[in-house]
């Protein structure tokens, strides 16, 4: 009640942001500095950049805004297209057996969460800003009276950008603690949820707070977000009744969320365990890009065919609504007229159409996109801009000693370590609240040792036949083990990999007179 009252009559203590809650890292310099821009850029309009002057005669302070090229996503995209796809494998095996039950499960809920289509989209993202969160959660359906339905609980992924994460906690390993920020407007009001994410020694806190703020109009929407600003502490039954403010968990080995960054150092701030953008280090280069796009583009609206007529052509009329002397020329008449002169000269019509400057402009652009290519990690000519097809990106297969297949592999090993942190948070979460599945308790076999691997399908970016190749080679000189050559080039766990060999050595053991022998002894 005192914190509903409090916001409703303005006499508590509003917040301007997260930073000014205790607990929170004074990161606000960061965020503004560089994750705010890097998302406005990001979205394809960043008003600092792209609102510039043009005054008229009828108002000298007026604006436009700049043709957009919007490389910063075309080119966060194409990355997490090289480093993500539809073929990375997620492997959880546990024993030598057939059937592995823990892997199935964990296959379905990151299939029922969308996980091998959504990350792509959140590996782009990240990329965008620098880094990016994936929390766990159990939740329970219920009815319209607010009652739990039976058996409705399921494992929940979300999916959070770098702005709507803040860690609090880490070591060199990984962020262990951290707070999540969710927003949602109703009723003429912002609320947003502040989520954290708390070790007390071994015991695991999850705590909600909810605080609000009046949603006011802003003459540009496009500068501002009033959202951000938290505002008055406020009851979280309010708008979340089935939420607990705080919930203790025991028994957990790590955190439920993981939380990666882009493989590159962050030169903005050596003390933040947060990453950059792939194009924190390229803002003068993608700002260069967009004004020679624009100037491209005003260069066909600027230099129109234009044509000089002499006065005799120009006829006039009277406006109906000023009643003020228009002139005009008529392109569409094509009759015979009588013209008050004889001189030719006088009624000759030249062209002044300016020529127009296209090679230039895409000499400019490819020029500015090699630059990018060197700041962004990609090999020269990844980008390159054509006249008649607009921009392009290399297709051809991607040699190891290359800028760009370097890049994508540092970006995969963060991920990688992700991932596993995921898997490690479902099966905890499972275990904690003893899901069932397929008639047995995943608490019970997470109590059996398992191993997860995460393998990335390189086809897209080396010969996949060549590695195979070379392995082949290598452990049939002697030089590699047929189990290394299974796990490190096939992609298979230690377990599955042990079980393929003794399925090979056991067929080995069945020779060409056994299988007569069952085939003559099936004959008669």
């Amino acid at each position: 009640m005192l914190q509903k009252t409090g916001a409703t009559a303005k006499i508590a203590h509003e917040f301007k942001d997260i930073f000014e809650i205790g607990g929170v890292p004074a990161f606000n310099q960061f965020y503004y500095f560089g994750i705010f821009p890097w998302k406005y850029i990001y979205r394809g309009f960043y008003k600092p950049w792209h609102r510039v002057p043009a005054p008229t005669i009828k108002d000298r302070y007026a604006e436009r805004d700049l043709e957009r090229m919007d490389t910063a996503k075309a080119a966060c995209a194409e990355l997490a297209g090289l480093i993500w796809s539809e073929q990375c494998e997620v492997h959880v095996s546990q024993g030598e057996g057939e059937a592995q039950p823990l892997d199935d499960f964990v296959h379905d809920v990151l299939a029922k969460n969308a996980f091998w289509t959504k990350m792509q989209e959140h590996i782009e993202q990240s990329l965008a800003l620098g880094g990016g969160a994936i929390k766990v959660w159990y939740e329970e359906r219920r009815d319209t009276d607010g009652n739990v339905i039976p058996d409705s609980g399921e494992i929940k992924l979300g999916f959070c950008m770098a702005d709507q994460f803040v860690p609090t906690a880490w070591d060199n390993a990984k962020v262990t603690e951290g707070v999540f920020i969710s927003r949602q407007a109703k009723g003429g009001y912002y609320y947003t949820r502040l989520e954290w994410h708390k070790w007390n020694g071994l015991t695991y806190w999850i705590e909600n707070e909810l605080y609000r703020t009046e949603i006011k109009e802003s003459p540009n929407p496009a500068s501002a977000e009033p959202q951000d600003i938290l505002g008055f502490r406020y009851p979280l039954g309010e708008i979340y009744p089935f939420l607990n403010e705080a919930t203790a968990l025991e028994g957990l080995s790590g955190s439920l969320f993981a939380y990666y960054r882009t493989a590159q150092a962050n030169n903005l701030d050596d003390n933040s365990p947060l990453g950059v953008s792939i194009y924190a280090n390229a803002m003068s280069t993608l700002k260069a890009l967009d004004i020679c796009y624009d100037s491209f583009i005003r260069e066909f609206v600027l230099g129109k065919k234009r044509i000089i007529v002499p006065a005799q052509c120009i006829s006039t009329v009277v406006d109906p609504e000023t009643g003020e002397m228009r002139r005009y020329f008529d392109a569409s008449n094509e009759i015979y007229e009588a013209l008050s002169t004889d001189n030719p000269d006088a009624l000759k019509i030249s062209d002044n159409t300016v020529e127009l400057r296209v090679e230039e402009h895409v000499a400019a652009i490819n020029a500015f996109l090699s630059i990018l290519c060197l700041q962004l990690g990609f090999s020269a000519g990844t980008f390159t801009f054509d006249r008649a097809q607009g921009l392009k990106t290399a297709t051809e297969v991607i040699s190891e000693n290359s800028k760009t297949y370097k890049t994508i592999k540092g970006h995969q090993l963060q991920i990688k370590a992700a991932i596993d942190q995921v898997v490690n948070a479902i099966i905890q979460v499972a275990s904690l609240y003893d899901v069932q599945w397929s008639g047995k308790s995943i608490r019970a076999l997470a109590a059996q040792p398992w191993e997860s691997k995460v393998v990335f399908d390189d086809s897209i970016l080396q010969d996949r036949q060549t590695n195979i190749n070379e392995g082949i080679l290598l452990c049939g000189n002697g030089l590699m083990s047929k189990k290394r050559f299974l796990v490190e080039t096939m992609g298979m766990t230690e377990d599955e990999a042990a079980r393929e060999l003794e399925e090979i050595k056991n067929e080995g053991a069945v020779s060409g007179g056994v299988l007569d022998q069952l085939m003559m002894g099936g004959a008669e």
